[in-house]
């Protein structure tokens, strides 16, 4: 049935495309797409890092090592910037914000309320001002704008770790967007100060319409890709209930999709991409239950399909389905030592297929 749904999707392509890019520079525009995504990204992580403790899952070493990873790329980002003794100061900062969630995480699971309190008091009271005044020296972000953004970041967290230990699944996953779309704000301030700052470094337009849109796109598919494997995991270990409020989740995310795509693909109907988009989620959420035909449905039907329809390669979709399933295979194996980088790169194909569905 789902491989039959996938085939009924709308066959119709858009007649007409957005305006070819521009020739304009694009390096401003690259940097907020990247600050974004690893800004969003290091909150998924934070995430299943938490659920992974909750659940006394064997996948919480992978992600708590995969925080590192997202760091270290943020700092070299930072240091294309600022340079290496910026970008140090920037990262034992970050580092220490790590080890602080890390630490809530665990006081909230083993009722240790002492150590979770020292670690949100340290979160609130030592990491936030401190960061705060390192993005204000590197970037002149001013320092009142920065520490409001990383309070709201760190309260933000902070409830979707508590919704999750309460089983509130349903809250968990509105906080948990909250808290990703909140990475955005710090992201978009702190891209447009270093923009501005060093314009022969990151020439360009990082908040034209057209880098708004790519942006748009881009955290929503990284989100979504992120969401599929969380629900997937609920899934296949027969949480019910956490799985059914991850699949709203990922019917909201949709919902937003639906939008930023039409604005991308001028004459794209919202059906014809909300009709294929559900085809393609249900088909993943059946190969998690172990029908292992809805793989073909993906990687041959859905790919053509998807292809034809966005105006993109097809091999971009393939490739990022076939990393989806091995996120997929690894839950299902219990392959906990790869689940979260082969998690991450299925979440990291997303780009180049945001990138090449506007290009």
């Amino acid at each position: 049935m789902l491989g039959a749904a996938l085939l009924s999707c709308s066959n119709q392509s858009a007649s007409t495309s957005s305006p070819p890019p521009s020739a304009a520079p694009a390096q401003a525009a690259d940097l907020r797409v990247r600050l974004d995504l690893l800004l969003g990204e290091h909150v998924m992580i934070v995430a299943k890092e938490s659920a992974a403790a909750v659940s006394h899952s064997d996948e919480y070493a992978a992600y708590t090592s995969l925080l590192a990873t997202n760091s270290g790329d943020l700092s070299s980002l930072i240091a294309s910037a600022f340079g290496n003794t910026a970008a140090l100061q920037f990262t034992l900062a970050w580092n220490a914000q790590n080890g602080y969630l890390v630490d809530y995480a665990i006081g909230v699971v083993t009722h240790d309320d002492d150590k979770a309190k020292a670690a949100m008091f340290a979160l609130t009271n030592s990491f936030a001002p401190r960061f705060a005044g390192i993005l204000n020296t590197m970037s002149r972000l001013p320092l009142d704008q920065a520490g409001m953004l990383i309070r709201q970041q760190t309260e933000y967290d902070k409830t979707f770790i508590d919704d999750f230990f309460a089983g509130n699944y349903t809250s968990y996953y509105t906080d948990l967007h909250r808290a990703y779309a909140q990475t955005s704000r710090l992201g978009d301030a702190l891209s447009t100060e270093i923009a501005l700052r060093f314009p022969d470094k990151f020439p360009g337009d990082p908040f034209s319409h057209a880098v708004d849109l790519r942006v748009s796109l881009n955290n929503l598919l990284q989100e979504h890709s992120y969401l599929l494997t969380m629900a997937t995991d609920a899934t296949i270990a027969g949480r019910g209930v956490e799985a059914g409020a991850a699949t709203a989740a990922l019917h909201s995310n949709m919902d937003g999709l639906t939008t930023v795509f039409a604005a991308v693909r001028v004459g794209a109907t919202s059906t014809g991409f909300s009709d294929l988009w559900t085809a393609r989620t249900s088909a993943f959420l059946g190969y998690a239950k172990g029908d292992l035909a809805t793989r073909v449905a993906l990687t041959d039907t859905f790919a053509s399909r998807f292809a034809s329809f966005a105006h993109v390669e097809q091999a971009l979709i393939t490739a990022q389905i076939g990393a989806e399933l091995q996120v997929i295979d690894d839950q299902r194996l219990k392959s906990s030592k790869t689940v979260a980088n082969d998690d991450r790169a299925a979440a990291t194909a997303m780009r180049e297929v945001a990138d090449s569905v506007q290009g």
